[in-house]
């Protein structure tokens, strides 16, 4: 390194500069867990990024970032020797500048760091509930009292907004993760990315996820003293006490947006729980595949080291208890979505019809008869004649199943609808070629099942197709 010496201005200029460096030496310390970085591993990461550079740029950068320079300039606060290896300790300061570069590098933070900071407000607290100063601007004591108090205030609640901003990022990181191992073809590999996924999300979970939204509970009790809540309240009273208005609103306010970040703080605690409920279902069904094809295999190979088995016995069906009952199981049906033109033809002609309905339905009143069980004929009748003049304007298509198409068309139209009143509309079609409009009917020998209410009606198939000239 370089025995020159730069300002601490210019030193950090630089290191702003290129500050790719910096968050790479953070990234590792947090990896680690360690708050400082090893300066083999630090030296190494400099000459790599030098490469590129030119010579003077070069000689620039190891002037600054030499450690001799980074202590002189008060960046490093501390370079030790521990178990034969040489620590850097940078200034929390700076480290904290970086951090703001990329919001992935914003510090996590844990059950212990809460409490330091929540003790460091207890104890400002108790100092100004011991009436021990004189309460005014004047006395210096009491001032440089409030002015800590605020500083750690706002740098508490600074400390949280950051977590939390970080902490909202956590669906794209699930989302990547579940990716990363949908995409893994190899067995192995999809069980060791499954596993790396929850134990790292478990880990942010338990370590610094609960912890924050415990700490932001107002209702939580510490066997230690009062809760964040609890303090922000007493201090509150005592400046009510003292006709400190002005303070004691800030104290409210400063309740508010705690508050606030406890709900949303619990929002990414649900969301990581559904996650990792989901990964360990996945990798439970995964195990239990694994393990039934593990035996399935082994069955195999018995068949092919035995000349006299041709096939796999219904033990093995019988010891894993998967397969009982299988071939019982009806097969699921398939789902009928075509690309061809007469499949989309008939999507489209139903939409147009259904528009069709909708336009008729807003220039008439088809819904005032209401359909009972005792129903007179005169009322039954004018109710039919509704059902006709409905069906008649109705715009007719090429359907693969006709009664399921009029029923789904009917009964969003007429208030206690009946399976009689398809049948009406059903019959009066059928009868009239003009309600037709060009179509024939096909009547075809598959049955199918509609339900209403709590009756299930079987019918016969019918299909229209356009008559072609």
């Amino acid at each position: 390194m370089s025995d020159q010496r730069l300002l601490t201005i210019p030193t950090f200029a630089i290191m702003l500069e290129h500050h790719t460096i910096m968050r790479d030496v953070i990234r590792t310390m947090d990896e680690s867990g360690e708050p400082y970085v090893r300066e083999a591993s630090f030296i190494s990461r400099l000459h790599r990024y030098i490469q590129g550079q030119s010579k003077d740029k070069q000689k620039q950068l190891r002037t600054a970032f030499s450690t001799d320079n980074l202590l002189a300039s008060h960046i490093l606060v501390d370079k030790d020797e521990f178990g034969g290896e040489s620590r850097l300790i940078f200034d929390r300061a700076v480290i904290g500048v970086f951090r703001l570069f990329d919001r992935s590098l914003f510090q996590d933070l844990t059950d212990v760091a809460l409490k330091l900071q929540l003790g460091g407000i207890r104890i400002l607290l108790e100092k100004l509930q011991s009436g021990s100063m004189l309460y005014s601007d004047s006395d210096l004591d009491f001032k440089e009292l409030i002015d800590e108090l605020f500083h750690q205030l706002s740098e508490l609640l600074n400390s949280i907004r950051l977590n939390l901003v970080k902490m909202q990022t956590i669906n794209q990181e699930l989302s990547d993760a579940s990716e990363l191992v949908a995409k893994s073809h190899n067995p192995k590999v999809f069980s060791a990315l499954q596993q790396e996924s929850i134990e790292k999300i478990s880990l942010l979970l338990s370590r610094h996820i609960l912890p924050t939204r415990q700490f932001l509970d107002e209702k939580s009790r510490l066997k230690d003293g009062p809760n964040l809540f609890e303090c922000l309240q007493s201090l509150r009273n005592q400046f009510d006490l003292h006709q400190d208005h002005q303070r004691a609103n800030a104290m409210l306010r400063y309740e508010v947006s705690f508050n606030s970040f406890h709900k949303q703080i619990s929002k990414v605690s649900q969301s990581v729980d559904q996650f990792l409920a989901r990964s360990k279902k996945r990798l439970q069904q995964f195990n239990a595949i694994e393990g039934a094809f593990s035996e399935l295999v082994n069955a195999l190979d018995a068949t092919k080291q035995n000349l006299k088995r041709s096939q796999i016995d219904g033990q093995f069906a019988r010891d894993n208890g998967t397969f009982m009952g299988l071939m019982q199981q009806a097969r699921p049906k398939v789902l009928r979505i075509s690309s061809s033109e007469a499949y989309l033809n008939n999507v489209v002609s139903d939409i147009e019809a259904r528009v069709v309905d909708r336009s008729l339905l807003e220039q008439s009143r088809y819904v005032d008869l209401v359909s009972v069980k005792d129903d007179s004929t005169e009322q039954r009748l004018a109710r039919a004649e509704q059902i006709f003049e409905l069906v008649k304007n109705m715009k007719m298509a090429e359907y693969q199943d006709l009664t399921l198409s009029l029923h789904r068309r009917l009964k969003d139209y007429f208030s206690d609808y009946h399976f009689v009143d398809l049948l009406e509309g059903l019959n009066f079609i059928l009868r009239s070629e003009a309600m037709l409009d060009g179509h024939t009917v096909k009547m075809t020998n598959f049955r199918q099942r509609l339900a209403q209410g709590d009756n299930i009606y079987l019918y016969r198939k019918i299909r229209t197709e356009r008559v072609t000239q």
